[in-house]
């Protein structure tokens, strides 16, 4: 589940480095789980497996299997028409949760499955991006941890904190610097943080960065946030 970075600056100099200056494959290949919104003033829906395991999705119109390996687990923002109910279930063995949702116009909407247990767990992170600038790159931390009240986006060997104070089933954006930085996320103390491993950011990309519990601590999965096309 985790990326592998080297880091290029340290301490104050890599912070300011990413705050001062100016598609990776989808999962809904076998068939469309709620129909496509209209390509202006539409919805997304993306669904991410943070579980070990393969996950399945059904919705009245299709069924999708999300894997657990790195290169598909996290799924593309699909556009769905705002203000329509869309529901099914998300399955993880023989534990089954429905899903329930409803998007705003604009808003792009993540629908994260977890263990929980011999169980299942799904958090929904909303968000209505703001914050484009074709000259940065535009990071998310994601916290899928119950177990970690706080969480925090550092960089470099000093652990600047980047996105902090971030509560379970809740998340936080920020516009940085296109850079190939180290970033870690820490649950506690910032000096012992799990790599969150995402190479080289790209000026005009967005990335999602989720932690959520594994059987010996936190653990992290990073991407590049894709977006599907408009399909009738």
């Amino acid at each position: 589940m985790l990326r592998s970075v080297r880091c290029v600056l340290g301490g104050v100099a890599l912070l300011a480095a990413l705050t001062a200056v100016q598609p990776r494959a989808g999962v809904a290949a076998e068939g469309r789980l709620y129909p496509s919104g209209p390509p202006n003033g539409v919805a997304y829906l993306r669904f991410v497996n943070l579980t070990p395991s393969e996950v399945t999705v059904t919705s009245p119109a299709a069924k999708i299997a999300i894997p657990a390996d790195d290169a598909h687990r996290v799924g593309e923002f699909d556009p769905v028409t705002p203000g329509v109910a869309l529901t099914g279930s998300a399955q993880l063995g023989g534990a089954t949760k429905p899903i329930n949702v409803t998007l705003t116009a604009n808003e792009f909407v993540t629908v994260a499955v977890t263990a929980d247990g011999d169980g299942i767990a799904v958090s929904t992170f909303r968000e209505t991006p703001s914050d484009f600038n074709a000259l940065k790159s535009s990071l998310a931390l994601f916290n899928a941890d119950k177990d970690c009240a706080k969480a925090q986006l550092v960089a470099g060997d000093n652990h600047q904190s980047v996105i902090a104070d971030i509560a379970p089933d809740a998340l936080g954006r920020r516009l940085v610097n296109p850079v190939n930085a180290a970033l870690a996320v820490a649950c506690g103390d910032p000096a012992q943080p799990v790599p969150a491993k995402l190479g080289q950011l790209n000026a005009g990309d967005r990335y999602s960065i989720f932690v959520v519990a594994g059987k010996a601590g936190p653990e992290i999965v990073a991407a590049r946030d894709e977006q599907a096309p408009f399909r009738p």
